[in-house]
């Protein structure tokens, strides 16, 4: 059986019809249509766009890909199509395009071998609400990331794949490093009591189409104190994941509550990274593993 990591997807020419391309992709292992990306919707992509879909596929004889533009008026337009084989190997770059479209995009690729290195998002914890604290406060927070992480390594000792408890326990520990901040837990306590509609994307640009969490649900609904724990979240680390987090709004765009990042080379481990927004006047707290695993 093969496996392949396909990284990222590169805009270098948008189709006839003008303007952004509204991209999405099909994915068929052996024959059969399993997947679509993104879940739903589609991603709009300019020249030079760069869109990180961080997926994996397992595959007896050939994966093959379809890209297509939505269209509102038409039936969709086909992009170019790309088949792996499972005899192949290595990494690289593939250009997917059309002529009659015009477009032309490139999508990295890895073969991937026996055991790689896999990160999963492990849990979640919201320590201050959007727009519940001031910017003051979120700088002193995303100031003591470090010393959270310390406080969390504690807890979490060298146990390369801690279990539900331990990792609570973990992120409890950061969050009372935060706590100390004068005047944090006050504010906290006299803010409104309205939660944050959380969602997650490996992308910078907004929007409930690109999530990869929650997942068959657009949002999760979360308040300062709350620990939530993601189910089977596994991605190969092949290439540094960004994380994005993002409260969906309705009636503007979607506000980022923070991102962070992932480096290829992070050693295998369990880690709670600090997530803030000074803008959004957001804190949050994200525990993540990273391990050699058989994929």
């Amino acid at each position: 059986m093969a496996k392949i990591s396909l990284s990222r997807l590169k805009c270098i020419k948008t189709s006839s019809g003008g303007g952004a391309d509204d991209v999405y992709a099909k994915f068929f292992v052996d024959g059969r249509e399993t997947q679509r990306w993104p879940q739903g919707g589609d991603y709009d992509m300019n020249i030079g766009d760069v869109a990180t879909l961080n997926l994996t596929f397992s595959f007896n004889k050939d994966l093959k890909i379809e890209l297509w533009e939505y269209d509102t008026t038409s039936s969709d337009d086909y992009m170019g199509t790309q088949v792996f084989s499972a005899t192949g190997s290595g990494s690289g770059l593939v250009k997917l395009t059309d002529p009659k479209e015009g477009n032309v995009y490139e999508l990295n690729y890895e073969y991937l071998a026996a055991k790689v290195k896999v990160v999963r998002p492990h849990s979640l914890k919201c320590v201050a609400m959007s727009e519940s604290v001031n910017s003051g406060l979120v700088q002193q927070a995303a100031g003591l990331s470090s010393a959270v992480s310390a406080a969390a390594g504690v807890v979490l000792g060298n146990v390369p794949n801690p279990k539900a408890q331990l990792v609570a326990q973990a992120l409890n520990a950061g969050s009372a490093v935060l706590e100390k901040i004068p005047g944090l837990v006050d504010a906290i306590g006299k803010a409104g009591n309205y939660p944050d509609q959380l969602y997650m994307t490996f992308s910078n640009q907004p929007g409930i189409g690109k999530r990869f969490w929650p997942q068959p649900g657009k949002f999760y609904e979360i308040y300062a104190g709350q620990i939530i724990r993601f189910d089977e979240l596994r991605y190969s680390l092949t290439q540094p994941i960004d994380i994005s987090l993002w409260e969906y709004d309705t009636i503007s765009s979607d506000d980022q509550l923070g991102s962070f990042a992932i480096e290829q080379d992070t050693a295998p481990g369990a880690y709670v990274v600090t997530v803030t927004s000074a803008s959004e006047a957001s804190i949050y707290l994200v525990a993540y593993t990273v391990a050699e695993e058989e994929w």
